[in-house]
């Protein structure tokens, strides 16, 4: 390994004869993804790290034969394949990773050896995709509080930088945040900005690196009195010495920073207002991540343009060119930020909408990489309200998905994502918990309502020419189904078991054989749910089976009946014939686990 500030070292001896035209077969089959497959740098760099990592391995183990096809090659892969796999064992990465690794390697060996085959036999892990139908969105108080305080740091930033405001300088803030005053006041140092939750202790734990002579509280120095006390010298008037020169310090780089129109803070806060453009560029177009990424502009945007639009490149849809729309609403934040963009480039052209200048804005102006938002969240966000969740790309455009699937139908959600319907459901339909819990207690209470008006009679009540019902009960006018409740959950049907729970012709018999029969639907009913599709069509029928199970304990003296026949059921499994046989086919099926 290199040493620090140095570059690493190569014993000459150890280069193999054969490794640079090897190599140059490599370079040649990454650069084929690039111009045959269309795939865009960064994941051909994906290859090239999976390359790398298995070039390492294959020295380290002695195979180092293993760019030279044939037999060496198959054997080599093949023990990559052991080795990737032991390690996804031992969970040091996941799914995709372990599936990268094989597939990416071996489109490079096949290409560059003109080997055919190489994986077969080697068995991938199967990948679950979205198993509760997708990415979840935020719920919609969340969703709305983290675009407004985007929105306002955006404002204020760029009022700061491109009016070139004087520090301090107060950023209003909006009210969700809950602070008694909603602003900040920033001041020209890496410290630019102290929440009122880091006041007190917290500020204590940074120690000298608190900043003690700015006032973050009121926007200002402080006086050498209240900050003496904190510098640690012998005498008062030492300390009292210590704070002036402190406050001193302050004013001077204050006089700077309001001096310099480019000044190095001027350029972070710019930098900052950037990032909180693109989180709301991502929430008004419902933009990809990756198709961001590749949008280019002249840095232009024509006055008498209502609808801005921007082509990009998806490559994941085969190097597909998709159009972005830019609201109406949206138009005044973006003609503000090709205003930002032209402030931060100084006079450099760059062909991309969006940039970075690196981890300490010093480096020439590059494209950004992945997860382009996961700064402004850990740095920024999450510092004013520690109690925001993560808002990655994905999630925002599940969000502002989740928005047209409630307010339009799936053609236009589909449209707007530039996706298909199909994939559109698929990846964007998985709604937010909070959403689920007010469906799904919708349904409860509809169900509570259904069975408050379910009869329950006695057994020698039970009329002759009533038929019984393998869900319990008996039916007093078959063929004339007629529903509980306006709101039930599952409308009546005599041609379907499960449509006499909501019948009002449908009488509980208060006796164990109809007890038995009301438990075993539910017992059955709970052992088939196996993700969110099941409990939202399910639930709301094994709510109605333990109603009805309360309704008939209930009735006179039968509690004590119905806890005993419910613990056979659910414990022993002791089910009546007819739903013995729907279980026993389920676990023939593989339904059942």
């Amino acid at each position: 390994m290199r040493k620090s500030g140095q570059p690493r070292e190569v014993v000459i001896g150890s280069l193999l004869k054969q490794r640079p035209k090897e190599i140059l077969q490599l370079i040649k089959a990454l650069s084929r993804l690039v111009v045959d497959d269309g795939k865009s740098l960064i994941t051909v760099g994906n290859y090239a790290h999976q390359l790398k990592s298995f070039l390492d391995w294959s020295d380290s183990n002695r195979l180092h034969d293993c760019l030279s096809g044939g037999e060496a090659t198959r054997n080599a892969y093949r023990a990559w394949v052991t080795e990737t796999r032991e390690r996804y064992l031992r969970q040091e990465f996941g799914q995709r990773a372990h599936n990268n690794r094989l597939d990416f390697l071996r489109e490079l060996l096949e290409a560059a050896t003109g080997l055919e085959a190489l994986g077969r036999g080697m068995g991938k892990v199967k990948e679950t995709w979205g198993p509760n139908g997708g990415t979840e969105p935020l719920t919609p108080h969340d969703f709305a509080h983290g675009v407004a305080l985007n929105q306002a740091l955006f404002d204020g930033l760029c009022d700061l930088v491109l009016e070139q405001r004087p520090f301090p300088y107060k950023v209003e803030l909006p009210g969700t945040l809950g602070w008694a005053e909603n602003h900040l006041w920033l001041f020209p140092i890496n410290q630019w900005r102290l929440p009122p939750h880091q006041w007190g202790a917290e500020r204590e734990k940074l120690g000298n690196s608190a900043c003690w002579a700015y006032d973050y509280a009121n926007g200002r120095l402080v006086t050498p009195d209240a900050i003496a006390h904190r510098y640690m010298r012998r005498y008062p008037s030492a300390q009292r010495g210590e704070a002036k020169e402190a406050i001193k310090r302050a004013q001077a780089r204050i006089d700077v920073a309001n001096a310099d129109a480019h000044d190095r803070c001027r350029i972070m806060l710019g930098m900052i207002a950037h990032k909180a453009f693109l989180f709301l560029f991502v929430c008004n177009t419902a933009a990809n991540e990756s198709v961001t990424r590749e949008i280019e502009t002249n840095g232009k945007v024509d006055a008498a343009t209502s609808n801005q639009q921007f082509r990009s490149i998806k490559f994941r849809a085969g190097g597909k060119t998709v159009t972005l729309t830019v609201p109406a609403t949206f138009m005044p934040s973006l003609r503000r930020f090709m205003k930002l963009r032209r402030y931060l480039l100084q006079g450099k052209n760059f062909p991309y909408l969006f940039f970075t200048f690196g981890a300490r804005n010093e480096s020439p102006p590059t494209q950004i990489g992945y997860s382009p938002l996961g700064s402004l969240y850990e740095n920024q966000l999450c510092a004013l309200d520690p109690q925001l969740p993560r808002m990655p790309a994905r999630k925002l455009r599940a969000s502002v998905a989740d928005w047209y699937q409630r307010h339009h139908d799936a053609s236009v959600t589909a449209k707007v994502l530039q996706n298909t319907q199909h994939t559109a459901q698929k990846r964007y339909d998985a709604g937010s918990t909070t959403d689920h819990r007010e469906e799904l207690s919708l349904f409860l209470t509809s169900v509570s309502e259904s069975a408050r008006r379910q009869r329950v009679i006695a057994v020698k009540a039970v009329a002759a020419n009533a038929p019984p019902l393998e869900e319990g009960g008996r039916c007093d006018s078959f063929g004339h189904p007629e529903a509980l409740a306006d709101n039930a959950p599952v409308k009546p049907d005599c041609k379907d078991s499960q449509g006499c729970l909501f019948c009002r012709h449908r009488v509980l018999v208060a006796c164990e054989e109809d007890t038995r029969k009301v438990a075993s639907a539910a017992f059955v009913m709970e052992q088939v749910i196996l993700g969110p599709l099941h409990e939202a069509a399910l639930r709301p029928l094994i709510a109605k089976c333990d109603e009805d199970l309360e309704k008939i304990a209930n009735f006179r003296n039968c509690r004590a009946m119905v806890e005993r026949v419910r613990n056979d059921v659910f414990e022993n499994g002791n089910l009546t014939p007819f739903f013995a046989d729907k279980y026993q086919l389920f676990l023939e099926l593989g339904v059942i686990a």
